[in-house]
This record gives C-alpha cells, structure tokens and sequence, in this order.
C-alpha cells in the first residue's frame, strides 16, 4: 500500500473506531492477509463511547480483525469489538463489523468505495453503510449512506516529524440524531517492528455533539 492509499486507509480506520494499521503478510503472489488484536480503555466511535457503565465511565474494550486485500484494491474484512453498550437493561454486547472495500487511484487521487454491515449480538442494533470516499495527499472526505442517515466525514493523517503516526477526523450527520450530531476524533499512535508482529500503543480523544469528551488509551499488536 503505497503512502497516499495508507493515509486514506488510516483516516479510515480512525473514523471506524481503529487507530493503527494492520501490517500485512504475503499471502499469494497477488493477495495477502492481515489480522491484529488490541486491548483498549474504551471504544470511541465517531466522537462518542460506544461502553459505559453504571457511573458514565468508559469500558475497557478488547478489538481485532482479519482481512485479505488483492493487489486489484479489492479487499474484505471482518473486524469486532467488545464491551459495546446495547438496548436498555440488555447488557454489553459485542460488535462485528464486515466491510467489502474497493481502493484505487486516478492520478494524485485516491478513492475508495465499499459496504460494512455492523452486526450485533442484539440483530435490533444492527446497520448497513455504504460510502465513497476520495483522498489528496495526507486529507480525505468520505460519504456513508445507511437507509435512516447520511454521514459526511472529514479526516486527514500522516507521520509527525518520523515519531509518531497522528489523525483528526470531524463529522456530521444528516438528518440530525440528536446530542451526537457532529464530531471530532483526534488519534496518535506509534509502531514498534517486533520481528513477527508490530505493537501499536495508541491515545485517542473524541467529543460527539453535546456530549462530553471521551478519551481511550490502548495497543494493537498486528500480524
């Protein structure tokens, strides 16, 4: 993935709920396959926190996913996490999300276009998203469609003076949901080469609408 696809990607995934980048192992000539696992304070999604508890305060969260990309830009994945509040009285639940991702370039522009179906233990929680999206450079603008809402976001993310990997992501909702309308995600993350796999340790800060600021620290180790 070259620099532009993985400044995309990256905003992406920070937009999704994910930080670092899943480094991926040669599969086939053509293909290859990724997978990473991370423990996470709190899962922040879209500004907001996804687990709380009794007292308002954020649950930890375990995350990870598996993916396979063809060098066509034709990629899939599955990616869930836990600790994901769900209907009144119902307990925690956990979340999957499988996404269908066709990534590429015309020029100095990247695009990408896909579906994620985000599927819940409670089948009452579950949403499908289609979006398109298209990059310059470090900045990104994506449009996700569902059947109730539309979402615009944009995002930009590079690498920091060669130390650290940082993102801002801000967003809005149409039609208006509420306290949540709007939101910014800011994210830092930095990877560690350990041979066989890469450690991620990640910071992220979200604030959603009216809603107060949420702040999650974890680490991703990919594969």
């Amino acid at each position: 993935m070259n620099n532009k696809l993985k400044n995309y990607a990256m905003s992406l995934m920070l937009g999704m709920g994910l930080v670092g980048i899943a480094a991926p192992a040669q599969a086939a000539d053509d293909m290859s396959v990724y997978a990473d696992i991370g423990a996470f304070s709190q899962y922040i999604f879209r500004g907001a926190a996804q687990g709380l508890d009794a007292s308002g305060n954020g649950t930890a969260s375990l995350q990870g996913d598996v993916g396979i990309e063809h060098e066509s830009g034709l990629s899939a994945n599955v990616w869930f996490a836990t600790g994901v509040n769900g209907a009144a009285g119902s307990g925690k639940e956990t979340e999957f999300d499988f996404t269908v991702d066709y990534s590429g370039e015309a020029g100095d522009i990247g695009y990408s276009v896909g579906y994620i179906a985000y599927v819940y233990t409670d089948s009452t929680l579950d949403v499908n998203e289609f979006y398109i999206g298209g990059s310059y450079d470090i900045a990104s603008a994506t449009a996700y469609i569902s059947d109730t809402y539309n979402y615009i976001e944009l995002s930009a993310g590079d690498t920091v003076a060669d130390m650290f990997d940082a993102s801002v992501a801000v967003g809005v909702f149409s039609p208006d949901v509420g306290t949540s309308t709007t939101h910014i995600t800011l994210g830092a993350s930095k990877d560690f080469d350990m041979g066989s796999y890469t450690l991620s340790p990640s910071m992220t800060a979200g604030k959603a609408g009216d809603l107060g600021a949420e702040f999650a620290m974890g680490v991703n180790a990919s594969f």
